[in-house]
């Protein structure tokens, strides 16, 4: 575990943008929300990006897209954040396509189906069609990094311990983004920064995981056997209710024997990468993101 310090001149701003995406919406009006999450990310800036096309894996729609210089070989596969009701192939490309273009490799996003709509196991189930699509382009699970943010963290181990599970082949790493893997909201860091959290709430989560699982059970991800996952890299922001998530996976994730990096980042917000277009400190997350992927891969940079 590391606390890596940097730059916050930006972070107001940061914070304030984010925190103001959904401001005025009816959260109960779900196409707006949507429109308003996607919207917020369209103009974020990408790599020169070589190809990019939408494409069906095993029924599932992904948008594919190979940064220039990249190798299409290799490719980071990822499982979008936004609470289960909203994000999309849209919101989520500059992220990854930022993350992809440090690696050098593909990406892949799955437009998995959104609740409340289509409930618990859907979202997990075509995650799980479409990483054995990628696998069935005769892509090699070694050559493959799964990568999720917020509920996109909750669907990429859900996807692991589903291919643990069938015996499928597991990919060279897993790379999570303040992991929201404790759908109970139990984790310590609910109060602790419930006042320095500029947007989640404890509330607002137990909501969202209402209109994913409708009642029914969750995803037990922190009480699941980890053991055999691939080595697995975590960044979260000290300053999010969801800190406690990142810290009891790792926890878990290093007892089970599974190769754990957990990054605490001073002062930073719920998915603070995603704002790389006016903070330093998400700049220089992303760039490690990447070269953590490459280093997996077998990628010299």
């Amino acid at each position: 575990m590391s606390s890596v310090p940097g730059p916050v001149g930006e972070l107001a701003q940061a914070q304030e943008a984010v925190a103001g995406r959904l401001r005025g919406i009816d959260p109960a009006d779900f196409p707006a929300l949507r429109q308003a999450y996607d919207a917020f990310a369209a103009k974020d800036p990408t790599p020169p990006v070589a190809t990019e096309s939408e494409i069906q894996l095993n029924g599932v729609k992904c948008l594919g897209l190979l940064p220039q210089g990249g190798s299409g070989d290799h490719v980071i596969f990822w499982c979008h954040g936004g609470g289960f009701t909203m994000g999309s192939s849209r919101s989520h490309r500059g992220l990854a396509a930022q993350v992809a273009g440090h690696a050098r490799t593909g990406a892949i996003i799955p437009d998995y189906r959104l609740a409340p709509e289509h409930r618990h196991p859907a979202a997990v189930d075509d995650c799980v069609a479409a990483y054995l699509g990628v696998l069935g382009e005769s892509m090699k699970a070694s050559n493959i990094i799964i990568a999720g943010d917020s509920a996109g963290g909750a669907l990429a181990m859900a996807t692991l311990l589903k291919l643990k599970q069938t015996g499928i082949a597991m990919p060279a790493g897993l790379i999570l983004l303040s992991p929201w893997v404790d759908l109970a909201n139990r984790g310590w860091s609910h109060a602790a920064n419930a006042k320095r959290d500029p947007f989640l709430t404890s509330n607002g989560l137990a909501t969202r995981a209402r209109e994913y699982f409708g009642g029914a059970g969750q995803m037990p991800i922190l009480e699941a056997d980890l053991s055999g996952l691939p080595p697995t890299y975590i960044q979260t922001g000290q300053a999010e209710i969801l800190m406690s998530d990142s810290t009891a996976l790792a926890e878990r994730l290093g007892a089970a024997g599974v190769p754990v990096t957990l990054e605490i980042w001073p002062d930073m917000f719920h998915v603070f990468q995603a704002r790389y277009a006016v903070l330093s400190d998400a700049r220089q997350a992303v760039r490690r993101l990447g070269h953590w992927a490459a280093a997996h891969l077998g990628i010299k940079l």
